[in-house]
C-alpha cells in the first residue's frame, strides 16, 4: 500500500469537535527493509486524554518509547522473491534510520529475528505472511487473521507470490529484560 488517506479528529478551543486534518500519508520504503511500504499513521509516548486537538506528533522513534506509547501502522510486505538488498549496508541503515528513527532498536543479527516493548496488536488486511518464532515454529496467517504478539522474539517474511499488507498497533510496554537474558533490547 503506497499511501492511505488519514483523517483526523479532535476539539478545538471553544471545545467544538472539529476534523483536525484530511490528507494523504505516504508510504515510507526504508531500504534496510528489502523495499517494504510503511505508512505511519499515528502515535505518541504520552497517555491519551481526550478529548484533545487531534494533533499529529511529529519526530516520534518508530516504537514506543513508554509504556503509555502507542503506534498506528500500515506494513506492506513484498514478496521474497521481490526482496531488494541494499548495496551499500552502511548508507542503508542511514536512510532507514532517517525515515524510520528507531526501528533497528529491535532488529537482531540472526536472520530477521527481533522483539520490541510492546504489545502488538496485529491484523492481516490482504495477503498471507509466515511468522516464525525463535523457537523456528512458523505459522502462516492469511487475509482476515489477527495476532496478538506479546515480546516473542519473532520474524516476518511473505513468502507468496504478492504484495501483503499488515495493520498494527504497537501500545507500549515495561519491558522485564531478566525474561530474555541474551536477547535483550539495544537502546
Amino acid at each position: 500500500m503506497q499511501s492511505i488517506r488519514r483523517v483526523v479528529t479532535g476539539i478545538d478551543e471553544s471545545g467544538k469537535s472539529i476534523f483536525v486534518s484530511d490528507e494523504v500519508v505516504e508510504a515510507k520504503v526504508p531500504p534496510t527493509l528489502g523495499g517494504n511500504q510503511i505508512l505511519d499513521l499515528f502515535g505518541s509516548d504520552q497517555t491519551p486524554v481526550v478529548p484533545n486537538d487531534g494533533a499529529v506528533e511529529q519526530g516520534l522513534r518508530f516504537f514506543p518509547t513508554t509504556p503509555d506509547g502507542y503506534r498506528f501502522i500500515v506494513f506492506t510486505y513484498p514478496p521474497e522473491s521481490e526482496i531488494v538488498v541494499a548495496e551499500d549496508p552502511a548508507a542503508a541503515w542511514e536512510e532507514t534510520e532517517r525515515l524510520t528513527p528507531g526501528m533497528g532498536d529491535a532488529v537482531s543479527d540472526s536472520g530477521g529475528m527481533h522483539y520490541t516493548a510492546t504489545v502488538d496488536i496485529e491484523y492481516v488486511i490482504a495477503g498471507e505472511f509466515t511468522l516464525t518464532l525463535d523457537d523456528g515454529v512458523s505459522k502462516v496467517l492469511k487475509a482476515g487473521d489477527c495476532l496478538i504478539q506479546c515480546g516473542a522474539k519473532h520474524s516476518w517474511a511473505n513468502k507468496s507470490d504478492a504484495p501483503a499488507t499488515l495493520l498494527l498497533v504497537f501500545v507500549g510496554a515495561e519491558l522485564d529484560e531478566s525474561r530474555f537474558g541474551a536477547y535483550a533490547m539495544k537502546h
